[in-house]
């Protein structure tokens, strides 16, 4: 009787072990089944790749991809799903620079401005320099010096309007230091020449080599007589 018993007691816990042992199985493989797969793991079967995948230098994901930092992980995108419009945009390639295709600069000065079409060209006048007076000393040959630049003061008048009358004027002042050239060039006066001839002769005479002074600074101040 007890021998009975206890066959059909030993039965019992075996079977029940088999029953433990069969239901952690199974919580096992549902516990690894939703817990993430660890850095050593395989990557999930949808559309995941490895970072460190063989072809990584080639275009693994053609349109786009989702990365899994964590994990290692890559996700290529669908066709549609690059569409979505959450994404950030592909890189596109720089525009070309406003200037290609453009001839090189002459060179020329940045601020020179083109000249004025509506301003029309006359004959350049006759220039005749008048005795510099001085102030604080003395710069000799100023008047030669200026006399070989007569014709270049002439098209500044030419080209910008010419002369209103049959005669005109201008009187110009100006600082000359160590290095021997006008600087502050303005122009205290003028009759029968436009704005514009007026600032096309200061502009060439600025910095324009006049000679060395017998002080620093030496004023200089001299009128521009114009002819037709």
């Amino acid at each position: 009787m007890r021998s009975g018993s206890g066959g059909s007691f030993g039965k019992w816990v075996i079977t029940l072990a088999l029953s433990l042992s069969a239901a952690g199985a199974c919580a096992g493989a549902v516990a690894e089944g939703s817990a993430p797969p660890a850095s050593g793991q395989e990557p999930p079967s949808q559309g995941w790749i490895t970072a460190a995948t063989p072809d990584a230098g080639a275009v693994r994901c053609p349109h786009g991809a989702l990365e899994d930092p964590h994990r290692g992980f890559v996700r290529c995108l669908e066709p549609g799903e690059a569409d979505a419009g959450w994404l950030p945009p592909s890189p596109q390639p720089e525009p070309p620079p406003d200037d290609a295709g453009a001839p090189p600069s002459d060179g020329g000065p940045p601020d020179a401005a083109p000249p004025d079409a509506s301003i029309a060209s006359s004959p350049p006048p006759a220039v005749e320099i008048k005795e510099p007076e001085f102030m604080n000393g003395d710069v000799p040959n100023v008047a030669k010096r200026l006399e070989k630049s007569s014709t270049d003061i002439a098209k500044c008048v030419a080209d910008n309007g010419g002369l209103t009358g049959s005669t005109g004027s201008i009187k110009l002042q100006f600082l000359v230091r160590v290095r021997g050239r006008a600087e502050g060039v303005e122009v205290l006066s003028s009759r029968g020449v436009t704005p514009e001839a007026e600032r096309c002769i200061r502009q060439f005479l600025k910095n324009k080599p006049i000679g060395t002074p017998s002080a620093d600074p030496v004023g200089v101040t001299v009128t521009l007589s114009l002819k037709k």
